[in-house]
């Protein structure tokens, strides 16, 4: 952006004054346009942070929820564990039972 100095007439004359309005308002039409400007920057890149914050929140839900299912998955196969478990005692116990029956015949 170029700056300008100003230069002050002689404070007298009406045309002085003139001058200097013409000047401010070239300033204040400078200014309000470089705002306008960085007003539409920062518009342009608070949406492009608010899309990036919004993709980034809907992949994060998308793992939250393949992470509920993965732990589901892993609950199931914890419960299917335990009959195994559980399976397993049964038969060791009528293993026992048809060893100490063996025994008696």
């Amino acid at each position: 952006m170029e700056q300008s100095t100003i230069e002050l007439p002689a404070a007298s004359s009406r045309e002085s004054v003139e001058i200097m309005s013409s000047k401010f308002e070239s300033m204040i039409n400078d200014i309000s346009a470089r705002m306008n400007i960085l007003i539409q920057q920062t518009c342009e890149s608070s949406d492009k942070h608010h899309e990036q914050c919004v993709s980034i929140s809907n992949d994060a839900a998308w793992e939250i929820e393949r992470l509920k299912l993965v732990m589901e998955k892993c609950d199931d196969l914890d419960l299917e564990f335990a009959k195994i478990k559980r399976i397993s005692e049964i038969v060791k116990e009528f293993k026992r039972r048809i060893a100490y029956l063996e025994k008696e015949v």
